[in-house]
């Protein structure tokens, strides 16, 4: 689902929770605890031998983000898109893999862990380029969202009972170990 779909569908109602919004915070949405950090990065291939060390460095360069990137990016990125050579939103991340490896694009952003995983699954099918990961994003940490308070109460007390045993870490840990 699209982060603007569930968005709207929060909003609306019609789903619980969303791990992904993006919306100004409205009368009835909640906000939980952090619950997972996402790295977002930017991504060339090796061969570019692009210098990016900071959002600026992004400029005379084509980008292809996920969709809705500049509400989860730092405002510096969505204040100097206009500096882009290209600038693509997609929904379909593993595209992402396919634009870069074909040349199609000179950079990518997205979550370094979903860049990971999509990596691997385009490696069974396809021959990859060498590439470089440039960490230019601070980490954030992401709440989920409902539009209930009282399952946002028990939601931020199941979460810290997982925190509090271990079982958190544990499966953070397991979850890095399966894309690095």
């Amino acid at each position: 689902m699209s982060n603007q779909r569930a968005d709207a569908l929060l909003n609306q109602g019609h789903v619980d929770i969303a791990l992904n919004y993006s919306g100004i915070l409205i009368a009835g949405i909640y906000r939980s605890q952090s619950v997972v950090s996402y790295e977002n990065v930017v991504v060339s291939l090796k061969k570019s031998n692009f210098t990016i060390n900071a959002i600026y460095d992004l400029a005379t360069k084509s980008v292809l983000a996920f969709q809705n990137a500049p509400a989860y990016l730092p405002k510096e990125f969505g204040q100097n898109l206009e500096n882009l050579r290209g600038y693509e939103e997609v929904f379909n991340q593993q595209a992402q893999i396919h634009h870069l490896m074909a040349g199609w694009v000179d950079t990518i952003i997205l979550d370094r862990l979903i860049f990971l995983h999509y990596l691997k699954e385009y490696q069974k099918a396809n021959a990859t380029k060498d590439f470089v990961i440039h960490a230019i994003f601070p980490s954030v940490a992401r709440p989920a969202y409902f539009n209930n308070d009282l399952l946002r109460l028990q939601f931020d007390k199941g979460l810290a009972n997982i925190i509090q045993s271990g079982e958190y870490r544990i499966i953070m840990l397991n979850l890095d170990k399966q894309y690095t």
